[in-house]
Formats: structure tokens, sequence, C-alpha cells
């Protein structure tokens, strides 16, 4: 029996290999169509997703649903004496609610934590706990470890288009055509807890060597294990995967698909970088 288990959400975009090498559990979000609720990678396929992201306006994401959380957490009593369960910003979705709520349903303990992240910058700190919970670790011992890549992870996403930020409301759809108009391309990341515009270029590819330049200036001498992000835009992540190897002190650099959770804001074709500093006690 495992001493601890660790469960993260399908918004954390952490490829499947990698979840299956240090047993990480992926609870499913939600993906909202025209009022029909599916689970994403379970009822609907990234293929399908972007299709209907395409053709349709009233498409929304939201916290993954009780069953799903139970029917992971029971599947684990059993198999582990107790679950950390590392989630989504709290600041952008209802999910540490939910699992806060239902865990005084499980019978073995489980402690809830804000990544405060998305994206991989939400899955390095998920990745880390699960190897951390393989080497033995203790719940306090884990959640410090938690807390050390939290301080040293970043993410930063290039957005092609505004169409799906006005479209979800992040911004208006008067902000949407004047920027298309003078081709503004915006740069997301995560600032306390928030996705939210760190930056802005006039071409997609001046704000993609602009996340270049703020990986460096966040990480300046720290050797790095890099997700390379991308919306349903494998090609373009591997020739930018390319970049990344030949600008940054990467000891580790791999492409993972962005989640929906990003994906209904900037839509397809997004590229971006998750870094995290290497912890040399894992």
């Amino acid at each position: 029996m495992k001493r601890i288990a660790i469960v993260t959400d399908s918004a954390a975009s952490v490829p499947p290999e990698l979840a299956r090498e240090v047993g990480l559990e992926i609870v499913p979000i939600g993906i909202q169509i025209d009022n029909q609720f599916l689970r994403e990678g379970i009822d609907i396929t990234p293929e399908e997703f972007y299709r209907q992201l395409e053709n349709k306006e009233n498409i929304t994401t939201s916290q993954p649903s009780p069953g799903d959380f139970l029917d992971v957490y029971n599947r684990l009593v059993g198999k582990a004496k107790e679950i950390i369960s590392i989630h989504i910003t709290s600041k952008q979705s209802g999910t540490v609610q939910v699992a806060e709520l239902l865990k005084a349903h499980v019978p073995i303990r489980i402690t809830v934590v804000d990544s405060e992240s998305a994206s991989m910058g939400q899955g390095f700190i998920a990745l880390a706990a699960a190897r951390a919970a393989l080497l033995g670790k203790s719940r306090e011992e884990i959640l410090e470890v938690i807390k050390r890549v939290q301080e040293k992870a970043a993410v930063f996403v290039a957005v092609p288009t505004l169409k799906y930020l006005a479209r979800s409301g992040k911004v208006s759809r008067l902000q949407a055509m004047l920027a298309s108009l003078l081709t503004i391309k915006p740069i997301l990341g995560v600032r306390d807890g928030l996705v939210q515009a760190v930056d802005k270029k006039r071409s997609y590819g001046q704000a993609l060597q602009r996340i270049l330049d703020l990986v460096e200036e966040r990480f300046p001498t720290e050797k790095l294990t890099i997700a390379v992000l991308h919306s349903n835009a494998l090609e373009m992540a591997e020739e930018f995967k390319q970049k990344v190897e030949e600008r940054l002190g990467c000891a580790q650099v791999f492409i993972a698909e962005m989640g929906a959770s990003l994906a209904v804001h900037g839509g397809q074709g997004m590229l971006g970088i998750a870094a995290c500093a290497l912890d040399s006690s894992l």
C-alpha cells in the first residue's frame, strides 16, 4: 500500500506517459458545449474539442464533477493511506472548493492544495509531489516540496488571436477588434494565482521571442526543466522546442498539449513555455 497518493486535474496538462511514470492520478475537468457536460479526454477528444471551439460560441470549462472526484478518491482507498490533491488555481476555477467539500465523504485523509497556477505550472507541482510520494516522503515533506516548486515554476503563453478572449469575456470585443487591427499578440502568464496578460507584441514571432526573454529574466542562472506548451499545434511546438533548447539552459525539454481550460480562452495555435528550476532533492 502506498503511503500517499497524489491527485491532480486535467487542467495541469501533464502528458499521460509522465503521469503513469509517477503514479499521478488525474481527474478530468468539465467542458460545457451547448449546456452538455463532457469530461476532457474521456467524452470528447482534443480534435473534436477544437472543431467545436471553431464552430460554436457557447463553450466553457468547469470544475470536475463531484462523481469524477469521488471515483478517483474512492479508487485510491485501500491503495494508499492518504491523498494529497493538487488543483488549478482557485482564482480561476472552483475545483479546489469542490475537492474540499468532497474530502469529508472519503474514509482516508485528503489534503487539498491550491497550486496557484495552471497548465504545466500546476503540472510540475503535481509531478514533483508524486515523485516525492514514490520516495516515501511524509505529508509534511511533500507539502514542503510543493511550496518550493510553486516558487520555482513559471508559465508564459503567446496568444495568436484575441477572438476567443473576446468570446470568453476576458477582453471586450471592441478591444479585440482594435488589437487585431494593430496585430497585437498578448502574452499570458500566472501572477498571484491569476492568468493574466503580462506583455504584448506586434507580431506572433515577437511574442514567442519575448517568452524566451521572460524565462531568462525569471531564471537567469538556474538549470531548467521545460515543457513547450501548445494548443493543437504540434508541428509549431516542435519547431519552437528547437529554439528553446538552443537558447535556454535546459536539463530536459518536452512537449505538452494545453488543456481545454486555457484553450477556450486562446483557441488553437497557442505556444508557450512552462519552466521549473530543478529540485535537487528529487
